[in-house]
């Protein structure tokens, strides 16, 4: 499975000083605005739920799940 985000803490590690970290990334981009979008998006989802964005949560979707994964 590829990775997509090496952990800078991990031993032998060298980034390029340029390369910006995930925790830098996620300061730099939880701005006041973007964080008022997010949530203006999450509030418009949960008050008009559609079948893109309800998931099944029943058992027998589970199960259905559960003994697909057993096949592979």
């Amino acid at each position: 499975m590829e990775q997509l985000h090496d952990d800078s803490t991990s031993p032998g590690n060298d980034h390029a000083p340029n390369e910006e970290s995930l925790s830098d990334y996620v300061k730099r981009m939880e701005t006041p605005g973007n964080l008022k979008k997010l949530a203006q998006k999450l509030k418009a989802d949960l008050k008009y739920p559609n079948a893109e964005n309800v998931p099944d949560l029943s058992f027998e979707k589970f199960e259905e799940k559960r003994t697909q994964q057993d096949r592979q």
